[in-house]
């Protein structure tokens, strides 16, 4: 029985409540960072390579793949074809930032 209530305890899904407290937790943490708020900004609407945000921000190669990663597994940011371009997630928080 007691496994019966461990597996269901595991198996169970975030409720909705904690998804969006998690999602709005995720958001401060892009949000509140200066490296991520310039990395934001230097994609913009319209996108950018990965050159042209290394030039304009002039970070580091690696500060700047830890945090276009941290962005890209938020759902902030994706990659098509080497250009960077903010997900509706990524506008919402450029339009706040």
């Amino acid at each position: 029985m007691l496994e019966d209530d461990l597996d269901d305890l595991l198996d169970a899904q975030p409720s909705e409540r904690e998804r969006v407290k998690a999602e709005h937790e995720l958001a401060h943490k892009a949000a509140s960072h200066p490296i991520r708020r310039q990395l934001i900004r230097a994609i913009g609407a319209f996108g950018s390579t990965k050159s042209e945000i290394l030039e304009s921000t002039e970070l580091d190669e690696k500060v700047f793949k830890y945090h276009t990663e941290f962005l890209i597994k938020g759902e902030f940011v994706n990659i098509i074809e080497d250009k960077y371009s903010l997900s509706d997630k990524g506008i919402e928080l450029l339009g706040c930032i």
